[in-house]
């Protein structure tokens, strides 16, 4: 029995030990981040920068043309600031771009591995900008210039203290009333929008371009995608927590949303976008619906992941900027 008991512990300990370094793997390639500015837009700020000319079609290999000139879009006058997250622990990185003292403000929230320099922020930017609203286009923690903390992502959770912050700084900096700021986030940006109200109700709407919504399932979605088996969700999840300190479903949009005050959601979504599926817009709509939330999409049959900024510029500039102006005080 001796013999036996010491193989079973081996077993076990080989079992566990290759459980967590399955998840150790899948989380270093999943879940890591460049703490930089992409090189092709490291140039990029409001007063001048480029878009892409258009986006080949991996299945098709037909390239799209996007045609779109940013000159009307540039911001000529801009402050860079910075924003204490975490007690001060994180510095953010910001630009802050005033037309109208304490008037309507919208916030900007990058992707995952992006940053304020990407050129559908400053196009966003531009548009709100040129509209007249303030804008506060913000690097989350690990993104763009702010604080390196480890070089992961952490699914929202520790984004959405650094949206937190942000909004925390316009109202106590800039003192901006949150009846009258906005926010506006892309992909991941986007999820840290949704997961917000769990940390701060300082802001009145807020619009999601392709926005990730169930976590568990966007998570084995993107296993997938990068060639890896679904169940590795566990070991991946188990491994954040354990040794990260991480729990990345902790905040989702479905317990986030609850905490909030209502605040109307407007959606953009790409129905051909392989990254977030577009049930998870589904998802996103009957929690708002339930929730009697109001919620208004706009939802693209030849759109992949927030491309439709760059096809649909006029339709997204009106939408997003009608919804703004209803929605957020004079």
């Amino acid at each position: 029995m001796g013999k036996l008991k010491k193989v079973l512990i081996v077993l076990l300990v080989i079992l566990v030990g290759g459980y967590f370094y399955a998840g150790y793997y899948v989380f270093e390639i999943a879940g890591k981040v460049p703490c930089a500015v992409w090189e092709a837009e490291q140039e990029n700020t409001p007063s001048n920068f480029t878009v892409p000319d258009g986006y080949e079609d991996p299945d098709t290999g037909i390239f799209l043309e996007y045609n779109i000139d940013p000159e009307p879009y540039f911001i000529p006058s801009y402050e860079t600031v910075t924003i204490p997250s975490d007690g001060g622990a994180i510095e953010l990185s910001a630009w802050w771009m005033e037309t109208n003292p304490k008037g309507p403000t919208v916030m900007l929230i990058h992707g995952l591995t992006s940053s304020k320099y990407s050129s559908g922020i400053l196009l966003s930017a531009g548009i709100l900008y040129h509209e007249g609203f303030n804008i506060l286009a913000i690097d989350m923690r690990d993104h763009g210039d702010s604080t390196c903390e480890d070089g992961y992502y952490s699914a929202g959770q520790r984004e959405s203290d650094d949206s937190a912050a942000s909004l925390k700084w316009l109202v106590e900096e800039k003192g901006i009333s949150p009846s009258n700021i906005g926010i506006y986030g892309q992909s991941l940006g986007a999820l840290t929008a949704l997961t917000t109200p769990a940390k701060s109700n300082n802001f009145a709407a807020m619009a999601v371009h392709d926005p990730p919504v169930d976590f568990e399932t966007l998570v084995k979605e993107e296993m997938i995608y990068q060639g890896f088996p679904s169940f590795l969700f566990y070991p991946t999840s188990h491994y954040s927590r354990i040794f990260k300190g991480v729990n990345i479903t902790e905040v989702i949009p479905a317990t986030a949303l609850p905490m909030g005050n209502k605040q109307p959601i407007l959606i953009f979504n790409g129905m051909l976008d392989g990254r977030v599926l577009a049930h998870h817009t589904d998802d996103l709509i009957k929690i708002a619906n339930d929730l009697g939330i109001e919620v208004e999409a706009y939802r693209y049959d030849d759109m992949r992941h927030v491309q439709s900024i760059w096809v649909y510029t006029d339709e997204f500039s009106e939408a997003i900027v009608s919804f703004f102006q209803r929605n957020l005080s004079s």
